[in-house]
């Protein structure tokens, strides 16, 4: 059974090619190795193209059960193996799992109708490499050293406010050439709008990144030279921009961290809840409580906040009976 189409791909919705193309972004900020992402996207598109052709282009973020039921059942019908069934199924499922546990695109879905599916694997948990605040000041140091100041303002800033990326993304330069104490207003979540709290290392880092970046009309704070001209960044530029804070902390301090632009709003968040994040110092407090994280990170509840801090329970353990677990 052919599923890849390259004429149903060229009419296929393009919300639909934009997951696949931010899962892709995901799969290589894992560290996934390259034949195992083109086989991820060789699937995907089949499916994509399926989807195009037998359901009438839908977005794939509202197909039911009874859709992707009925995508196995035509593989089957077609002659496929059941180990190909099985690696289309591994292929989709992970996709949206990625889709389900994004904080950022997709705030309205989450629950992936394949997990409910009988005799299919629960979603994995990822790994969260939680970036100290010695690690951050490595990167800043890092950065500035090497004169990236855009990239040094990006770290301090994604790890100070715990910011989505899509927040970060829409942050102004006008907030710092004023020297104000806020951004502007930035969509969250939902809808949520909010301002985001600039600290006082962002305002200095800041400072020396606009003033070299000289004047130019381009009111994003994430810029870049094309063809002669200052255009603004897309988000994934921000992919790219961790796994060079990956390759920096593993050259420089021997780790081995495969992580997204993601893993610094926990960071943040974990730093402030456990009295080590350096704007503590200024706001002279020893850490934050978590009602205090809850709307730093605007969440609806404490258990959302709760679950993007480490498991101390092993520390709770130790403490208590004097032994190392």
């Amino acid at each position: 059974m052919k599923l890849y189409d390259e004429n149903l791909w060229s009419k296929a919705n393009q919300k639909n090619k934009d997951i696949l193309e931010d899962y892709k972004l995901e799969l290589e900020s894992q560290g996934k190795a390259e034949k195992t992402i083109q086989q991820y996207m060789f699937d995907l598109r089949g499916f994509v193209c399926w989807v195009t052709k037998e359901r009438d282009n839908q977005d794939i973020l509202d197909l039911k059960r009874r859709d992707f039921r009925r995508f196995f059942l035509d593989m089957q019908k077609s002659g496929c193996s059941a180990a190909r069934v099985n690696r289309f199924e591994s292929s989709v499922r992970n996709c949206l799992n990625y889709c389900v546990l994004d904080d950022d695109e997709y705030s309205k879905y989450e629950i992936n109708p394949l997990a409910l599916m009988k005799g299919l694997s629960k979603k994995p948990v990822k790994k969260i490499d939680f970036l100290t605040d010695k690690e951050i000041n490595i990167l800043l140091d890092y950065f500035m050293r090497k004169n990236d100041y855009q990239k040094a303002l990006w770290v301090e800033l994604s790890y100070s406010t715990c910011a989505r990326r899509n927040e970060i993304l829409q942050i102004k330069k006008d907030a710092f050439l004023n020297n104000e104490a806020t951004t502007n207003v930035v969509i969250g979540k939902r809808g949520k709008t909010f301002k985001l709290i600039i600290s006082k290392r962002s305002r200095i880092i800041a400072s020396i990144y606009l003033k070299n970046r000289g004047d130019d009309e381009c009111d994003s704070l994430w810029v870049k030279n094309s063809n002669e001209q200052v255009v603004p960044l897309k988000y994934s530029a921000f992919y790219d921009w961790a796994q060079k804070c990956c390759k920096v902390l593993n050259d420089l301090e021997g780790t081995d961290y495969k992580f997204g632009p993601h893993e610094f709003r926990h960071a943040g968040a974990e730093c402030y809840t456990n009295g080590t994040h350096h704007e503590l110092q200024g706001l002279g407090v020893d850490k934050l409580d978590i009602g205090t994280l809850k709307v730093l990170l605007h969440h609806s509840n404490i258990s959302t906040s709760e679950s993007y801090l480490k498991n101390h329970d092993l520390d709770k353990l130790e403490n208590a009976f004097g032994i190392k677990m």
